[in-house]
């Protein structure tokens, strides 16, 4: 009974994003918002965000282009999840393997599921909008403080987030400055929790110390150096100017910083009338305010563009590669790929395969 209860735990901490987002030992840290499209060529796009995605990863990209208008989003719903995390499901729910095997065998391997949803309009200079985003992941293990016992590690994150964006260009548009303000509400939850208290797990959901909301207010800075006699174009994005503090609602809880966030990007773009092609460089946490090994900060990205109707992308995240494709029918876009995350203090230690997905309607 208490193994069955195990793999059903498994089940409802990748279904918690309605309210949190799971995390396996702050393996992985947390953004607002990961692009489908940019994780597909490296997760890369500090020198080149335009539309929506500079919001996030660089919002003196909104001054890029002629015009006053870019574009509206009405809806774009997109996943990224573990290729264990279907493994899983199947197994529990469609095969009914229900026993102690089928959770053992993903000892020590990362589940994830990240799901975000951006509504907005932006136009040149200018967007505004909102995101509703979550991760989960979770993970079995042993615990020396549980004399042992294999646990199931989870810890989750959900976020609310309304946006302002603002941006303009200098010199003859070789300098591109933008801010993003945003308003965060963000739900938090951590378990811990073993096999011999396996029943207990409804209580330690509920408990005060596992559920927590923080809410805060923060700002992004970007700037794109983009001359026209270069043939590379720079950008620098700063997320959490000076750390963004979230304050608890609920009494006796501790107030949270988000960390600010240095990313250093170059990219290198030839158009024709047909077709274009991208490379592109991301150095994310330049300053190593989060992650400390070189490797996991590296990120390599290439696109091929034909028309503005359907793309190839591909990379280097943290030294995995990735893969993406992407068609565009103007209202309506779809990107997929497939991109490996690490989970451990460096590359080639806890490896993660993630499937990408995004569906997005706009015009």
């Amino acid at each position: 009974m208490k193994t069955r209860l195990g793999v059903k735990i498994g089940l409802v901490a990748c279904t918690l994003f309605t309210s949190a987002q799971l995390k396996a030992g702050s393996l992985e840290f947390n953004t607002l918002y990961r692009s489908a499209y940019f994780l597909g060529r490296g997760d890369t796009g500090v020198a080149t965000a335009d539309g929506h995605e500079a919001i996030f990863y660089n919002p003196a990209g909104l001054a890029l282009g002629t015009g006053i208008y870019k574009e509206t989003v009405l809806l774009s719903p997109s996943a990224d999840v573990s290729t264990r995390t279907k493994d899983l499901v199947r197994q529990a729910l469609v095969e009914k393997k229900n026993d102690a095997s089928t959770l053992e065998g993903y000892e020590g391997k990362n589940v994830h599921l990240g799901l975000n949803n951006f509504t907005g309009i932006v136009f040149r200079r200018f967007a505004l909008g909102g995101l509703v985003s979550a991760n989960t992941n979770l993970m079995l293990g042993k615990d020396a403080n549980a004399n042992g016992l294999e646990t199931l590690h989870a810890d989750a994150v959900a976020n609310r987030v309304a946006t302002l964006s603002a941006a303009e260009g200098f010199f003859d548009q070789t300098l591109l400055i933008g801010t993003t303000f945003k308003y965060i509400l963000r739900n938090e939850a951590i378990l811990n929790v073993s096999a011999a208290d396996a029943n207990n797990i409804a209580n330690k959901l509920n408990a005060g110390d596992v559920k927590q909301t923080r809410t805060g207010m923060g700002a992004d800075l970007g700037v794109m150096l983009r001359p026209k006699e270069w043939p590379v174009s720079l950008g620098l994005h700063i997320e959490n100017l000076g750390t963004t503090n979230l304050q608890a609602d609920e009494t006796g809880v501790a107030s949270k910083r988000l960390p600010q966030i240095v990313t250093l990007g170059m990219a290198a773009e030839k158009n024709t009338k047909t077709s274009s092609l991208a490379l592109l460089f991301d150095f994310r946490d330049a300053l190593g305010a989060v992650e400390t090994n070189v490797f996991k900060r590296t990120h390599l990205g290439a696109e091929i563009r034909f028309g503005h109707f359907i793309g190839l992308t591909g990379g280097l995240n943290q030294g995995y590669p990735t893969v993406g494709f992407f068609t565009n029918l103007y209202v309506v876009r779809l990107d997929v790929g497939l991109m490996t995350e690490e989970v451990g203090s460096s590359s080639g230690i806890r490896p993660d395969q993630r499937v990408m997905f995004r569906l997005m309607a706009g015009f």
